[in-house]
């Protein structure tokens, strides 16, 4: 079941502490539109006044858990994981602003995933994010590709308590 951008957003801040530090909020988790929003204030900024480049290349990468999370529900979680593979970023000009990351993820990508998820295999997928200031001008682009897994039994007791996040 799909979850809404208030859990997506919940469970983003509660896995990933740094997005509530950040102020990170979901503006979008649906209709294949995947969207946050980062704040400039004083924790996220640099000497320039600026969105600092680490935080912009991070509201760009968590759009990949955002569509793991919101395509395939919050449930199923305890059952695969989402991971990052690479992602390259190309900084545009300064984000003297709040910062909008939006990927855009293709429903028949999400099927296609699900029956690979089915038959026990890795599935990758790549996204497409443009990181825009509140002006609507593009200030980042990335391209970034992610693997989803059916979560496998840990060998050694080093597994995070996923429910105690």
């Amino acid at each position: 079941m799909a979850a809404s951008e208030t859990e997506v957003e919940a469970a983003l801040r509660r896995i990933f502490p740094i997005y509530e530090h950040a102020g990170l909020t979901v503006e979008s988790a649906r209709d294949g539109i995947y969207r946050v929003r980062l704040p400039l204030n004083r924790e996220n900024g640099n000497h320039m006044n600026t969105v600092h480049a680490a935080l912009q290349w991070a509201a760009a990468e968590v759009l990949g858990g955002l569509v793991v999370m919101a395509v395939f529900g919050l449930e199923q979680l305890d059952k695969m994981y989402g991971a990052v593979q690479s992602v390259s970023i190309d900084f545009q000009r300064p984000a003297r602003s709040a910062i909008v990351a939006e990927a855009l993820f293709d429903e028949r990508e999400a099927r296609r995933i699900e029956q690979m998820m089915g038959d026990g295999q890795d599935a990758t997928f790549r996204l497409h994010a443009v990181v825009r200031d509140e002006g609507g001008a593009t200030v980042a682009v990335t391209e970034a590709v992610y693997v989803v897994r059916p979560l496998r039994p840990a060998k050694a007791d080093v597994r995070l308590d996923r429910a105690a996040m």
